[in-house]
Formats: C-alpha cells, sequence, structure tokens
C-alpha cells in the first residue's frame, strides 16, 4: 500500500510540474547576432534577425504550399533544443588554411495541428551571420512531396540600399545596380533583356545589402545540392523579399521525399563589406569533405586557346560557327596547341586550356544552341589529341579539357564516365565544362526542356562533379549553379563563372570600372570564381558586325591585383601569348600563388574600392591586390600583417602617375623596397586602377 501511495505522489508531481521551456531564440557567440522566431494567431511560424540592438530583419514569414496541402498555417511548437558547436577543420585549398566552425543552435520542432505533418526548422547564429534550413522528418503522414511555393521572407526593418542583379533562371551573367531594396527589379530605371527573360522584380544571390555605415549583410544560401535555386521576388510591399524557386517546366519548384532537407537560408553580417569577404559561413553550413584522400587536387594556374577566340582572332568552329560562315582561322589546331603549350613550359604553367577542339561546333543551329551535335570525343580534322596530350607530357604541360556541352544533359550526363575515362588515359587533369545554350533544346519549340538553376541541373552539377573525382579530375565550370560552399564536401569543384566575367570586354559594351569592385562582396561570397584575369593589351581588335570600341576598362596594375581580389584556386592568364613576352608585368602573374593559408581584407567599400593581403599557404609571404572603380584613389596601409622580426623585399607594381582606364590603361611602374610590419605604405591608385605588391621574406 505504502508502494502505491509513494507512485501516486510521483505521478502526481510529474503531472503538476512546470511543462518543459521552449526556446525559441538562439544568440551568437558573441551575443551580437540573434535570430528569433514566433508563432502568430494562426499557427504560422515567423522570425526575426537582430545585430547588436537593431533588429534589421522584422517579422517575416516561414512555410511552404506543396501540391497537396498547405503548410503555411495551424502550426505548433512541440518542444525545442539547443546546442552549441566550436570546431576547426582544414582547408584543401583557400583563402585560409584553418577555419573555426563556432555556434549555438536551435531546433525548433513543430507540428501541423490537423494533418499531424512534422517539421523541423534548425537555426544557426554565428558571429559571422544567422542561418536557418527546414528539414521533413521521416513520417507516415508526409512521404512524396511537391513544392509549390516557399513561403521565405526577408522583410527589412527600412529601404536599405541594395547590390543586386536581374534574375531569370539560367544565367548569372548580369550587370549588377544599386537602389533602395524596395526599387529591385524595377524594370523602368534598370536595363533589363526580357528575351532573355529577366524577371522584372527579381533578383539573384548573394544579394548584399548596407543597413549602416556599421552593418553590411547579405542575403544567399548554403549547400544546395537537391533543391531548386533560390530567388529573391520584390513583393512591392515596403522593403519586403521573398523566396522565389526555379521552376521545373510543368511549374513544380521541388520534388522530393521525407526525410528531406532545404538549403539554408543564410544572412552573413559584418561591421563592414570587408567582414563578408572574411566570412566563412556558406562554406560552415556545408557536409565536411566527401573524399578520404585530396593529395590528388591541386591549384595552379593556366593559359589557353580562349581569349583570341573571344576578341575573333580565331574561331571555335572549323566552317561554320553559330550558323554563319567564318572567315578566320579554326583556333584548336595542333600546331597552334603546342605553341600554347610550349610557351606554358617556358614559362612554368602546368596547364593549357584548349577551347574548340572536338567536332560539333559546326552543327550549331544558331548562338550556343544545339542537341545531340557533339560526342565530346572526337576531334576536329587539324587537331590531333593524342599527339598534343604526349607533346605536352614531354614538355611537362597537360592540355585542360573543354566540354562545351550547350546545356545537351540529355547526351552529356549518360557519357560522363567514359569521357572522363578518357580524360584521365590522357593524362589530364582539369575539365572546364560549359553550359551555354537552352537546356536540352527542343528544336521544334526552339527552346529549353528545363532551367539551368532548378532542380534538374542542381542535381546534374553534383553528379557531374563527383563522376569527375572517380577519376581524380578537378571541375571548372561555366553557365553554373551559383557557388554554395559546396567546395568544402567537394574540394575538386575548383571555380565557377557565373557572373560577367573577363569574355563580356572583347565583344558587349563591356564590364565599367566599378564591376571589379562590386564582385567580391556579392557573386564571389558564395564561392570562388573563374574571371580570367590577366589581359594586359587592353585595346581590342574592331568588329567587322559592330562601330563600337572594344576595350577592358582597367589598368594593367588592376588585372595584376584581380589575381587577390576575384579569389580562384586555379587562375588563368588570360591574354595571348604575345601580349605577356617582354611584359613586366607578366612576372606577377607568373609568381603570384593560388593557394593561401591567411586572408584579411584591409579596406573596403562595395563598388569604390577594395584591399586584400593574402599569405601563401608554406610560406611566411604575403601578397596585396588593391582595386579603384572609375575614381583615383589614396589609399594609407598598415603593414601591420607581416612577421614581427622579420624583414620583407616588397615589389610593388603601381599605376603610373597618367595611368587612367580608359585613355593609359598600360602605364605602370615597379618599385623595390625594403619593409617590416613597423612600415606603411601610401597606394595611389588611377581611375579605373589598381595595385599589387609581393612581400618576400628577406633571409
Amino acid at each position: 500500500m505504502k508502494q502505491i501511495f509513494c507512485v501516486f505522489c510521483l505521478a502526481l508531481m510529474v503531472s503538476c510540474a512546470a511543462p518543459e521551456k521552449v526556446e525559441t531564440t538562439v544568440l551568437s557567440p558573441s551575443k551580437e547576432n540573434t535570430v528569433s522566431f514566433s508563432l502568430d494567431e494562426s499557427g504560422q511560424l515567423f522570425y526575426s534577425v537582430t545585430h547588436a540592438d537593431l533588429q534589421f530583419i522584422k517579422s517575416s514569414a516561414l512555410g511552404f504550399e506543396l501540391k497537396e496541402q498547405s503548410l503555411k498555417n495551424n502550426f505548433e511548437i512541440v518542444s525545442s533544443s539547443v546546442s552549441s558547436q566550436n570546431t576547426q577543420w582544414k582547408t584543401v585549398w583557400g583563402q585560409r588554411e584553418t577555419v573555426i566552425d563556432h555556434f549555438n543552435e536551435l531546433i525548433l520542432h513543430l507540428k501541423q495541428k490537423e494533418t499531424n505533418i512534422l517539421i523541423d526548422v534548425i537555426a544557426r547564429s554565428y558571429d559571422d551571420g544567422v542561418a536557418f534550413r527546414y528539414v521533413f522528418p521521416e513520417q507516415e503522414n508526409l512521404k512524396d512531396f511537391v513544392i509549390t511555393d516557399e513561403l521565405t521572407e526577408f522583410s527589412f526593418n527600412d529601404d536599405y540600399k541594395a547590390w543586386w542583379n536581374f534574375a531569370d533562371y539560367d544565367n548569372y551573367e548580369k550587370v549588377y545596380y544599386n537602389s533602395p531594396i524596395s526599387k529591385i527589379g524595377d524594370s523602368i530605371q534598370f536595363y533589363r533583356r526580357p528575351d532573355k527573360e529577366e524577371r522584372p522584380n527579381m533578383c539573384n544571390t548573394p544579394t548584399t545589402i548596407e543597413v549602416s555605415n556599421t552593418l553590411v549583410v547579405s542575403i544567399h544560401e548554403a549547400d544546395l545540392t537537391d533543391y531548386a535555386g533560390m530567388n529573391l521576388l520584390n513583393t512591392l510591399d515596403g522593403s519586403k523579399l521573398k523566396a522565389h524557386l526555379t521552376p521545373w517546366l510543368n511549374g513544380d519548384l521541388v520534388r522530393g521525399s521525407t526525410p528531406f532537407k532545404t538549403p539554408w537560408r543564410t544572412v552573413q553580417i559584418g561591421k563592414s563589406a570587408g567582414d563578408l569577404v572574411e566570412s566563412d559561413l556558406i562554406m560552415n553550413l556545408n557536409p565536411p569533405c566527401a573524399y578520404e584522400d585530396t593529395g590528388w587536387i591541386e591549384t595552379y594556374k593556366y593559359i589557353g586557346i580562349w581569349w583570341e577566340l573571344h576578341i575573333g582572332k580565331t574561331a571555335w568552329a572549323e566552317k561554320t560557327q553559330f550558323g554563319r560562315p567564318i572567315n578566320r582561322p579554326h583556333g584548336a589546331n595542333t600546331k597552334n596547341a603546342k605553341y600554347h603549350i610550349d610557351f606554358a613550359a617556358k614559362h612554368g604553367i602546368p596547364d593549357v586550356l584548349i577551347e574548340g577542339w572536338d567536332k560539333g561546333w559546326d552543327d550549331m543551329e544558331g548562338s550556343w544552341t544545339g542537341y545531340g551535335i557533339f560526342d565530346w570525343k572526337t576531334s576536329t580534322d587539324d587537331f590531333d589529341i593524342e599527339e598534343v596530350c604526349r607533346y605536352g607530357k614531354e614538355k611537362g604541360v597537360r592540355m585542360m579539357m573543354y566540354h562545351e556541352t550547350i546545356s545537351d544533359i540529355d547526351h552529356y550526363e549518360p557519357a560522363m564516365d567514359e569521357l572522363y575515362k578518357m580524360c584521365s588515359d590522357l593524362g589530364i587533369k582539369t575539365v572546364k565544362v560549359g553550359y551555354t545554350g537552352d537546356v536540352n533544346y527542343d528544336y521544334d519549340k526552339k527552346t529549353y526542356r528545363q532551367h539551368h538553376h532548378g532542380q534538374y541541373m542542381v542535381r546534374h552539377y553534383k553528379k557531374m562533379v563527383q563522376k569527375a573525382a572517380e577519376y581524380k579530375l578537378l571541375i571548372v565550370n561555366h553557365e553554373p549553379i551559383k557557388f554554395t560552399g559546396e567546395q568544402r564536401t567537394f574540394p575538386n569543384l575548383m571555380a565557377r563563372e557565373g557572373a560577367r566575367g573577363q569574355e563580356y570586354n572583347a565583344w558587349s559594351s563591356g564590364n565599367s570600372p566599378e564591376h571589379g569592385v562590386v564582385l567580391p562582396f556579392t557573386r564571389i561570397l558564395g564561392g570562388p570564381i573563374d574571371f580570367t584575369p590577366g589581359v594586359l593589351k587592353t585595346d581590342l581588335p574592331d568588329k567587322d558586325w559592330s562601330d563600337a570600341k572594344f576595350q577592358v576598362r582597367t589598368t594593367t596594375c588592376k588585372q595584376l591585383a584581380y589575381y587577390l581580389t576575384m579569389f580562384s584556386p586555379i587562375q588563368m592568364a588570360a591574354d595571348l601569348p604575345e601580349n605577356y613576352e617582354g611584359n613586366k608585368a607578366f612576372n606577377f602573374i607568373k609568381d603570384v600563388p593560388t593557394n593561401w593559408s591567411e586572408s584579411i581584407v584591409l579596406n573596403s567599400k562595395i563598388g569604390d574600392y577594395y584591399t586584400v593581403v593574402r599569405k601563401e599557404r608554406g610560406t611566411e609571404n604575403w601578397y596585396l591586390g588593391s582595386i579603384s572603380d572609375e575614381n583615383p584613389r589614396e589609399l594609407d596601409i598598415s603593414l601591420d600583417f607581416l612577421a614581427n622580426g622579420k624583414t620583407y623585399e616588397a615589389t610593388i607594381y603601381a599605376d603610373a602617375k597618367d595611368a587612367h582606364w580608359d585613355t593609359n590603361t598600360q602605364a605602370f611602374e615597379i618599385v623595390t623596397k625594403k619593409v617590416s610590419s613597423k612600415d606603411s605604405i601610401k597606394m595611389i591608385l588611377a581611375p579605373g586602377g589598381g595595385q599589387a605588391i609581393s612581400f618576400k621574406v628577406v633571409e
């Protein structure tokens, strides 16, 4: 009887105990960044983000619409859990060797009342930003599903200044604009190409927002591997942006089965634009390296049969290019390839990219379109791939393979295994894979069958990188899905284009002097870029189809500085070999490393100027790159990043006094002097100019 009474009392105590407290807020380790959640009266989940005392993202909606039901309202928070992590991990390559992964995490377990469908929301707060993702656990009440709308909002507290470019589901190669958030995608004020399906009120991510003089944030996503790419829709409701996913052709946004998790929705937070560059938030939100052995992965520089194609000196095709007869020679011939190999061997450059080496270019229906016209293994009549690779091996130089898929996934994906084995057998290390044109082009309808930034292609890009790894191949990807930090998981994914690169200077209105000072704070926040710097001859040949003047709108020294400011572990020396011979600026291109143990942003203002220093991995040597927009700059730089007690020889590549991006692009001077960590340097940048410096320890 006594035992029964005790059990009864214990049960009574448990039943009367206070319910478990549900945590709905998570702070960063420094307590400066906070993300908070709440349910409104309808049971819809909302969040907000605060830095210090400023709630810059106010209450913003979360949730989904599925094809079979709504996951918007009638939720309850069943429970929550909190945890912390403070670890470090080593990069295979990158802006730094050791990355700190320090965050506090909150998991909310939600249940929809009438359906009993379960959803978890995982939120992490770091000192350099916050992030959250949705997780659909395995459950009886939700198995296969189709997302028809993601309801995630980013409702800003004021109409802050944003840096953005138009979204169109297929191409990131756009001009960047700055405007109030409420004017993003205003097609009246900003030039838009409706024929390219640029959405009038929609932008790509990363989109970067200047909240104040001491607070800059960027909206993006992380770990995008089986989902649709997220665009940001201007809701035209004040300064509220909303997630807008790239669809399948039938209108489905995402197809999934539980268990399932979305990419992270990320908000990088910094006191300056440079803090965003130094942030490791995006990579930290990706899984660890998928490969046990990474010894086969390397970083380096390359040249190629590439720039000559863009400026019109030679052609990709043999007789008919983009549906029109050509009157210039085919660039990728055996003789020209050997010429480039000889130049690379002479200057210690390990790879030569060769574009247009294979059959199929003559069969394109129009500009970069076709279906079933390439097999990616049959050489043109004037190119002997086995001889070129044999000759290169003799000289210590590899061919960099180029597969222009023209987005013909139906044929390329099944062939990847055979093609990558072919590359491996030929001694090739890197494959540049291009995805121009419409995905799985439909000849009858003259249009695409899928979008580049939708789930179909996101899955393909991942398969492509994984298949390349089976043959220990590196990938450089053009016309890609955006980088979302997956280079941590798949470090053979070396670089992606995904921006208006150097090539646009060759055949379009070109890139403005401001363009290069925007990319590091927008596009490159997601991951490394294949911008193809190093063009020293900036006046370009005339075109028979245009009266416009074609030029590269930078100075020589800005092109050198790009090797630091346009981060990539594989960098191209993009100009023609003949423009490098005898040019002392080429010495910096040959000398600058491609892998770093530490990187520090010394000054920055989006669209105006940017200075970064990077320490070569494995040495005490540092390299500096500084660039400006169309305005001249004077910048005082402390050298306190150098090691104390050591003397360095600084080799300074500086704009000449009369240098100018338009009128005197190639004027520069080289100064060498001894410096230490106690010194400082006054840098004078020309309009549209830059400066590049190497600091080498004097033994």
